[in-house]
C-alpha cells in the first residue's frame, strides 16, 4: 500500500519538547532561498513587472531554473524539526514540488525546460565558499536546537541547512525523464545558459527568481512561476512578466551598461561596491557611461577581472546541445518510481496524472486513449 502524507518525515526528525534554552543568534544571508526576493544583483526597484496568468504562456516553450526551484521546495516543505520531508529516509520535498508544479505548468498548455547548473565559473568560488560557511554554521545551530529541545529554533534553522545534492539532482532527472519534460544541462549558470537560448528564440522566456537573469541578456523573465496561485506571508503570489528592452528604454541605458551597474551592486562574481545600490549606480551609470568612468569619479578602484566578469553576462557559455522535445508521461513508470518507492498519496499521484491526462501528455496501459494509437 502506498505511504499517505502523515508517513513523512523530515530525516533524522526526533520528539523535540518547545521552549529550550538554546537562543539562535540572527542567521541573515540575503534570505538566498527563502523568499527569492533578492537572489542575484537586486534590481526590483528598476523593474516594471507586469502580472499574468498562466494560460497567457500557454503554447510556449519556457525555460525554468531548476536550482532555485529545488531549494524553494526543500526548505518550505519541512518536517517538525525544519529538514526536508523524507520517506524512509529519502528525501521527497523536491520530487513533490516539481511533480506539482511541472504538471500544472503543462495543464495550463506551459512546455517547460529545466536548465541544470553545470560548473561554476572560479570568479563565483568566493560566493559559493561563503554559502558553504553559512551552510555549516547553520548546522550546527540546528544541532544545538535538536540538542536542547527547540522545536521553535530547529525549525527556523533547518532550512538553512538544506542541500540539493548530486542524488536529488539524479532523482530530479529521471522524474523529469518520466514525466516527459524536456531538460538540459548548462555548462555552467542555468539562468545564463537559459537567457542565451531565450535570446536566440529557443524558448519564450526565461521562469527564475534570480534577477541576474536579466544581465545575462533574457529578452523576457518571468518570476513567480512555479509559485504562482500559492500564499507566502499572507498573499498570494502572481507570475510577473518583465521585458528587457522595456526596461532598458524605461531608463535609457544599453545592455552592457546595464551589466556594469549590476557589477558594482553586486553579483555572484564580485561583492560590489560599497554605498552603491541599484538606484545610485543607474544615477552614476547615465552620468559617467561606464564602470571605469564612475569609478575614476567617485575615487573606487576597478576590479582586475572586470573584463571576464563582464564577458561572463555579455557572452555566457550555453552548449551546443539542441533542447530535447517534450514526450507524454508513462504512468506506471511514474507510480512506480513515486508511489511505491517514495510513498506518494494516491491523491497526490492523481492530481498530477490527471493534469497531464488532460493536456494530452500521458501514455498509460491502464487507461489507453485514442492518441496512444
Amino acid at each position: 500500500m502506498p505511504a499517505t502524507s502523515n508517513q513523512y518525515q523530515a530525516p533524522h526528525a526526533i520528539p523535540m519538547k518547545v521552549g529550550g534554552g538554546f537562543k539562535p543568534k540572527c542567521y541573515h544571508h540575503r534570505h538566498e532561498f527563502e523568499d527569492g526576493d533578492e537572489l542575484g544583483c537586486n534590481l526590483r526597484d528598476l523593474v516594471s513587472t507586469e502580472k499574468i496568468e498562466l494560460s497567457d504562456l500557454s503554447g510556449q516553450r519556457i525555460a525554468v531554473d531548476v536550482f532555485l526551484n529545488a531549494y524553494q521546495f526543500i526548505t518550505s516543505m519541512t518536517g517538525n524539526d525544519g529538514l526536508p520531508l523524507s520517506y524512509n529516509g529519502k528525501p521527497v520535498a523536491h520530487l513533490m514540488g516539481f511533480l506539482d508544479r511541472a504538471s500544472m505548468m503543462i495543464s495550463e498548455g506551459i512546455d517547460p525546460v529545466f536548465i541544470f547548473d553545470g560548473t561554476p565559473n572560479d570568479l563565483k568560488r568566493a560566493t559559493l565558499d561563503g554559502r558553504r560557511e553559512r551552510k555549516i554554521e547553520a548546522s550546527e545551530l540546528w544541532q544545538a536546537a535538536v540538542d536542547s529541545g527547540d522545536l521553535q529554533a530547529a525549525k527556523k534553522l533547518g532550512p538553512q541547512t538544506a542541500e540539493f545534492n548530486r542524488e536529488m539532482v539524479r532523482e530530479s532527472k529521471e522524474l523529469f525523464d518520466l514525466m516527459g519534460v524536456s531538460w538540459l544541462e548548462a555548462p555552467m549558470e542555468a539562468e545564463g545558459a537559459a537567457a542565451v537560448r531565450c535570446s536566440r528564440s529557443e524558448v519564450s522566456a526565461v521562469a527564475s527568481q534570480d534577477w541576474d537573469t536579466l544581465l545575462y541578456g533574457a529578452p523576457v523573465m518571468i518570476r513567480n512561476l512555479t509559485s504562482h496561485g500559492t500564499r507566502r506571508f499572507g498573499r498570494v503570489l502572481q507570475a510577473e512578466k518583465i521585458v528587457l528592452s522595456e526596461m532598458l528604454s524605461s531608463h535609457g541605458i544599453t545592455r552592457e551598461q546595464l551589466v556594469d551597474l549590476g557589477i558594482m551592486v553586486g553579483t555572484d562574481f564580485h561583492p560590489g561596491i560599497r554605498g552603491i545600490g541599484p538606484k545610485t549606480g543607474l544615477k552614476l551609470m547615465k552620468e559617467h557611461g561606464t564602470m571605469e568612468a564612475v569609478a575614476e569619479a567617485k575615487g573606487f578602484e576597478v576590479p582586475d577581472n572586470l573584463g571576464s566578469i563582464r564577458e561572463l553576462f555579455l557572452d555566457h557559455p550555453t552548449g551546443g546541445s539542441p533542447i530535447p522535445p517534450s514526450k507524454k508521461a508513462a504512468e506506471e513508470g511514474l507510480r512506480s518510481f513515486l508511489q511505491e518507492e517514495r510513498g506518494f498519496s494516491d491523491r497526490r499521484m492523481k492530481r498530477a496524472l490527471d493534469r497531464l491526462s488532460s493536456a494530452g501528455r500521458l501514455k498509460s496501459e491502464s487507461r489507453p486513449t485514442l492518441f496512444d494509437f
